[in-house]
């Protein structure tokens, strides 16, 4: 099995712990980068450490980065510790992240370019932990976060229900976009077709926008 690297362990350490229930929604609702700068936070101990591994305080890169760290972990609150290290461990089975689950997760979240990303692939990360969705079901889900662009997230609930006359009726650009992500498909009608919601949608739907 492949060694983490020193931020990835880091990362995996504080996911373990049970210092992730410090961090809730209601600081997040005041904005993480005042409430850093007003150290607010600085009791608790979760903020503490990311703030360590990644150095609030120097690159904008890293600053940024901190913020979705948080906004992750927050997310997984209230998942019991002992499900937190049991993912973890699952996760460290299979071959894409063998090992170096805090490597591919700071990956991960780095790529994601808005702040409401993070929270959406926590909750992913929460349905593989309760074994609600398969390991394939999770990584394709992460896939189409990733790729899906973050201004059209809200319109994906309502396009996983639609119909072919509905689906013909959205932005063409919409609709592409929903494709490149993996999240919609040419049902290959004729006069060209429609794009209709593949079950991947409506699975990212369920996990990402339904779930509490």
């Amino acid at each position: 099995m492949k060694k983490d690297t020193q931020r990835g362990s880091a990362v995996v350490s504080v996911l373990k712990s049970d210092s992730v229930v410090s961090v809730g929604k209601d600081f997040l609702e005041l904005g993480i980068d005042a409430v850093l700068e007003s150290g607010a936070l600085k009791d608790i101990p979760l903020v503490n450490t990311v703030v360590g591994i990644f150095g609030a305080a120097g690159s904008v890169r890293d600053h940024l980065f901190v913020n979705k760290l948080i906004r992750f972990m927050s997310q997984l609150s209230e998942i019991p510790q002992e499900e937190r290290i049991a993912m973890v461990e699952k996760l460290n089975e299979d071959n894409k992240f063998s090992g170096k689950v805090g490597a591919t997760l700071i990956e991960i979240l780095d790529r994601m370019e808005s702040e409401k990303k993070p929270e959406l692939s926590a909750k992913c990360f929460a349905a593989f932990a309760r074994d609600e969705i398969s390991f394939e079901e999770f990584r394709h889900i992460l896939f189409a976060l990733e790729r899906v662009p973050s201004f059209e997230i809200g319109k994906l609930e309502q396009f996983s229900k639609s119909t072919i006359d509905e689906s013909l009726q959205m932005d063409e650009s919409v609709l592409l976009s929903f494709v490149n992500a993996g999240l919609g498909k040419n049902n290959g009608g004729f006069d060209g077709g429609a794009i209709i919601p593949t079950s991947l949608c409506k699975t990212f739907v369920k996990v990402c926008i339904y779930a509490a």
